[in-house]
């Protein structure tokens, strides 16, 4: 109920404030915070940190191991190529677990091999807390950010990010993690707009939704981070847009 409305929806930031045009208007962090951050609740994120952990056991440096395309590859999950590219260029040295994709519009949706085994542990520990049914789910990942990598300041684009809201759960995180997002505020004295930045910090479990039409950066001086990243919609996927994804194919973006 914590993770809930009275009402039983989940809470969240309101849609509308996600277009270019709307999120360019914020202007004031103290008076438009509601439409930039929005804390949810707080989930027991142990069991999903356990299985993550679990996952390369016995190995050097195991937990950025498992999230490496060669590792998903050779063990049945599938990748998205054309993803590698941009992690190059904005994201330089994160990697991730693709579970439930979308294309720009989000009018296809791909779930992937490795959504099968997750699903049960994910839906007890979070999917049903925060009353996110798979069917409204268009995007789903765990995001690793290794030790020295950076995410590029950038703002996420395409129709897909207009229709769902962005929630964040920290699986592994330290106070080293400096995720930031800026706005152009008006200053009264000087009559210009200048920008400012808003430092996000979050412990594990503190689940969030943030608006990802901000421009938002992200840099790692510490360990390896990982986050379990939902975009969810507010009505239901149709059945006949979801393709299932064969374990070892590698997808185009699409």
């Amino acid at each position: 109920a914590e993770c809930l409305e009275s009402n039983g929806t989940t809470k969240s930031l309101p849609l509308e404030m996600k277009t270019k045009r709307a999120a360019g208007q914020l202007s004031n962090y103290e008076k438009d915070l509601k439409f930039v951050l929005k804390h949810i609740c707080n989930l027991n994120v142990s069991p999903l940190v356990n299985k993550l952990v679990a996952l390369g056991e016995g190995e050097d440096n195991s937990l950025d191991k498992q999230f490496t395309n060669e590792r998903q590859f050779s063990e049945g999950n599938g990748i998205i190529t054309e993803r590698m590219e941009v992690n190059r260029r904005i994201k330089p040295g994160t990697t991730s677990i693709q579970l439930i994709f979308s294309s720009r519009q989000a009018d296809e949706i791909f779930h992937f091999p490795w959504l099968d085994d997750w699903l049960p542990l994910l839906q007890d520990t979070i999917l049903t807390p925060l009353n996110i049914p798979v069917n409204r789910i268009i995007r789903m990942m765990f995001a690793n950010m290794p030790e020295g990598s950076t995410i590029n300041f950038h703002h996420d684009l395409n129709p897909w990010v207009e229709k769902a809201h962005r929630v964040h759960i920290p699986l592994i995180t330290h106070d080293d993690i400096f995720f930031l997002t800026k706005v152009e505020e008006y200053d009264e004295k000087t009559g210009k707009r200048e920008e400012r930045l808003l430092r996000i910090k979050s412990k594990a479990g503190e689940v969030y939704e943030f608006n990802n039409a901000l421009g938002h950066a992200v840099r790692n001086f510490g360990r390896s981070r990982v986050h379990l990243i939902i975009d969810w919609t507010e009505t239901p996927i149709e059945e006949s847009a979801v393709t299932k994804v064969n374990p070892g194919d590698i997808c185009a973006y699409p």
